[in-house]
């Protein structure tokens, strides 16, 4: 069984959703990755419309700028964690199980995807 999840993020963060597109799924995707291997500082659309290669305008219909970006990547982070902890918890009765399972939660590794 395949199924997809979607969050909902501040609209204000882009100006184009990503998640409307294959090319915004993988600008995001791509993003990650770029700012991951170079760090936020040495990030630019340049380098992310490169690795893709895309052009910067295609990058810049989706985010005004880096920062933008780095918006709504931790925006959809949060909303994620969000549904894991409620996802996790949402049988749970004890407080102190559920306390011990978000602390889980924010402390193991998440999967690869």
């Amino acid at each position: 069984m395949d199924f997809q999840l979607s969050f909902k993020v501040n609209e204000h963060i882009y100006l184009r959703d990503p998640e409307s597109s294959e090319l915004g799924k993988q600008i995001v995707k791509n993003a990650i990755d770029l700012i991951y291997e170079l760090g936020f500082e040495h990030f630019t659309f340049k380098k992310l419309a490169n690795k893709m290669s895309t052009t910067e305008a295609s990058i810049y219909r989706y985010f005004e700028n880096k920062h933008r970006l780095l918006l709504y990547i931790l925006n959809w982070y949060w909303s994620y964690m969000e549904f894991l902890v409620d996802f996790t918890i949402q049988n749970i009765q004890d407080p102190k199980e559920k306390l011990t399972k978000i602390i889980t939660l924010f402390t193991k590794s998440l999967p690869k995807v």
